[in-house]
């Protein structure tokens, strides 16, 4: 009796042995899938916040008093922020993506990090506006300066955190944290403090402006080769769906709920479906463009970001033209931005030639830059009628253009 009581005892002892075991694995099978992570949705939820940024950056511009060249360029600070945050948050962006193509998992210290970064970047359009209200206080301009350190620091905390992430990634090695180039932009801020604090009010926006500058000469210099063009696809897109959602909210509310009450507002309706067609165009030029594009790189996506920065000023253009649109200078400047936009495009074709030679299709596809040539023809033509003659004839001869462009080619085939 006692010997079978020791084997059930022996027996229950295993089983529980056993039970112990499988928890534990369990445990810490469950702990290993929580604090390692794949990046796909973790960058998809980052490009998204970034994106949205970028684009609400615009509704922090105010509108010129008057329909004048004296007015536009009385607002030049406010452009100059309005570049400088762009570029800091498209920068930051570019170093990511440049980053995760090495990146194979990450843990939540990583996305805790990045979660600080976020945040920071947020807060930058509402301190940029602040600065630009306040050019020579210095509690504007110490915080601007203290988020421009905190991105970067949290920048290169978050990359050393994926280095030991990934410890037995190859690629992940090569980043050299100590290469001083990394913390150039550091010091020039914080000797911008420190004219801030003694002779120079405005040190620190100074150098956010130089530190800026510097990270954009740095990025564009680097030879980057980009594995795929999706994320910056799914970017691109996020960002011309939110300029065109945005357009809209320009748009003044009907007074009444009368027909009279509505047709008033004809103009500013004009605008929005004027300014609709130019950035749907742009999206579907380039949709068509990178269905056959086999490769880019950081050049490629720097001409893109560059178009998309002159393009995310449309709705605070439209709002512009709908206002005075009867008036040269906010026409005018509507049709500049086009042709810089066209311009930009012509840019990019030529640097994908280079960097794709191999690709038959996009050869051919990019032979001739006819049609983005016509585009500045004909907006040109529209500037000289809208000054001489007629001011709207500029934003017409935008809508005329992008007909053209889709009727060149099936002129050539024709003909």
């Amino acid at each position: 009796m006692a010997k079978e009581i020791s084997i059930l005892l022996l027996e229950s002892l295993s089983v529980s042995i056993g039970l112990a075991a499988s928890i534990k694995n369990n445990l810490l099978y469950y702990k290993i899938k929580t604090l390692i992570m794949k990046t796909n949705r973790f960058e998809t939820f980052m490009d998204a916040i970034l994106a949205i940024i970028i684009t609400v950056l615009v509704l922090k511009l105010p509108q010129p008093e008057m329909a004048t060249w004296g007015a536009v360029l009385g607002l030049n600070i406010r452009y100059v922020t309005y570049l400088i945050c762009f570029l800091i948050i498209f920068n930051t962006w570019y170093n990511d993506h440049n980053l995760f193509q090495m990146v194979d998992e990450i843990d939540n210290s990583v996305v805790a990090v990045y979660g600080v970064m976020i945040c920071l970047i947020s807060l930058i359009p509402y301190f940029a506006t602040w600065v630009v209200l306040n050019p020579k206080s210095i509690p504007p301009q110490t915080i601007f300066g203290i988020l421009f350190l905190a991105v970067n620091v949290c920048y290169t905390i978050s990359t050393y955190l994926i280095i030991r992430a990934n410890p037995y990634n190859e690629k992940i090695k090569k980043i050299n944290l100590k290469d001083y180039r990394r913390y150039v932009p550091i010091l020039i801020i914080l000797i911008g403090f420190l004219l801030t604090y003694t002779v120079y009010p405005q040190g620190i926006y100074m150098s956010c402006l130089l530190a800026t500058v510097y990270w954009f000469i740095l990025a564009v210099m680097a030879k980057s080769e980009i594995e795929s063009s999706e994320r910056f696809e799914a970017l691109f897109d996020a960002i011309v769906a939110i300029i065109l959602t945005v357009i809209v909210l320009d748009i003044t509310m009907a007074s009444y709920g009368t027909w009279n009450a509505l047709f008033e507002l004809k103009l500013e309706f004009i605008a929005y479906f004027i300014s609709f067609i130019v950035c749907f165009n742009f999206w579907n030029y380039n949709n068509n463009l990178f269905s056959i594009v086999n490769k880019i790189d950081g050049k490629v996506m720097w001409s893109i970001g560059a178009a998309m920065f002159v393009l995310s000023l449309i709705p605070y253009l439209s709002l512009f033209v709908a206002q005075n649109f009867y008036s040269f200078v906010p026409q005018a400047c509507y049709g500049l931005d086009f042709m810089v936009v066209a311009c930009l495009s012509i840019v990019t074709a030529n640097i994908l030639k280079e960097v794709d030679r191999g690709n038959i299709a996009l050869l051919l596809a990019l032979e001739s830059n006819l049609q983005l040539a016509s585009t500045l023809i004909v907006v040109g033509i529209g500037m000289v009628i809208g000054y001489l003659f007629y001011p709207p004839a500029v934003i017409i001869s935008c809508l005329v253009s992008i007909l053209l462009v889709w009727l060149i080619p099936h002129l050539q085939r024709r003909f």
